[in-house]
């Protein structure tokens, strides 16, 4: 505002001026003298402003890069830069409690969920006694999903908090080892349902990931498989290497999945309504994809998932095969 304040005044003077000296002096020179000045002032005046805004969004990048600013020196910058400061360390102090409680909630969550798998596992067990008769089926059925719903909440609060990032370590491990880790957890469920998986593998594969983390986010791609296939069917483990990533793929041959819900099931809470209507009431919150695409992120890994030719769905995540030499997955969506 002051700027143009400025130029307005000259602007204005510079008009008065002219008119005078033609109409009192009739020549043209001290016009073309007075008008050279002023531009130069003009110009001067304008490199200046240039200068001391280039100036001042330095320091203030600096500011919110986490520099320091001089906060004894009395002049608009200054007054600007302890502003800066002072909001930057208001929301440095705000973000530091969010996390504190952002940990702590997480931390009660895994307690409350741990105490309470011992009661649960003591509900079981008299339902056990009971033998056949419904109402210990029942017992029985209800305990399973309690246990299933504390697993599900002690696996968001990791997600949540943070906690995946802080605990990965990854190293050079077998592909084969990483599979039969995930295979060995569903096998159970998988054996229930009368549904068969058969793992296709490489000999000498391997991918620099964390084993116990990754293995937990390839169990939730054959978990979802075998839930949602129909029994009788069979879930297929394959892998295949490329230059600098290895793929994993779970293929089922359940009832796939429309094309508008292949990017939103990897979301939080989503779980697909076809999938769902026709697997019944399967027991499931929509965290489990969710977390894997976490895990492997997190390692500089990707996921997605498209629908086979023969039918059903096939999940695949990308692991890197080497360390911090490899490059980054391209962003999924």
């Amino acid at each position: 505002m002051r700027t143009l304040s400025f130029f307005a005044v000259l602007l204005l003077l510079s008009v008065l001026l002219c008119l005078s000296n033609q109409v009192f002096l009739g020549s043209a020179v001290p016009t073309v003298l007075y008008v050279l000045a002023v531009c130069g002032m003009a110009v001067f005046f304008a490199a200046g402003e240039k200068k001391k805004r280039v100036r001042l969004i330095e320091r203030l990048n600096a500011l919110f890069g986490g520099g320091e600013a001089d906060l004894a020196a009395e002049n608009e910058e200054s007054a600007l830069a302890r502003q800066v400061v002072l909001t930057r360390k208001a929301a440095e102090v705000r973000g530091a409690r969010l996390d504190e409680g952002y940990r702590n909630l997480s931390s009660l969550v895994s307690d409350i969920a741990h105490q309470s798998k011992t009661p649960l596992t003591s509900v079981r067990m008299y339902a056990e006694m009971l033998g056949d008769v419904p109402e210990a089926t029942v017992i029985r059925e209800q305990t399973d999903k309690l246990g299933f719903l504390f697993d599900a909440l002690v696996k968001l609060s990791r997600c949540e908090c943070g906690l995946i990032d802080e605990n990965l370590n990854p190293a050079v491990c077998p592909a084969e080892a990483l599979v039969s880790r995930a295979v060995s957890d569903v096998l159970p469920a998988a054996d229930k349902k009368n549904v068969s998986i058969r793992a296709s593998l490489p000999d000498g594969l391997t991918a620099f990931c964390d084993l116990r983390w990754t293995a937990e986010a390839l169990f939730n791609l054959l978990d979802n498989a075998v839930k949602y296939s129909p029994p009788g069917s069979r879930v297929t483990v394959s892998a295949e290497p490329t230059e600098t990533f290895v793929r994993i793929d779970v293929q089922d041959e359940g009832p796939g999945i429309p094309e508008e819900e292949i990017n939103e099931i990897w979301k939080r809470f989503t779980r697909g309504k076809i999938a769902a209507d026709k697997a019944g009431k399967a027991d499931g919150v929509g965290i489990g994809l969710y977390l894997t695409r976490a895990v492997v992120t997190a390692q500089g890994g990707g996921t997605f998932c498209r629908n086979a030719e023969t039918g059903g769905a096939v999940f695949s995540v990308m692991l890197p095969r080497r360390g911090e030499d490899s490059p980054p997955f391209p962003e999924t969506p």
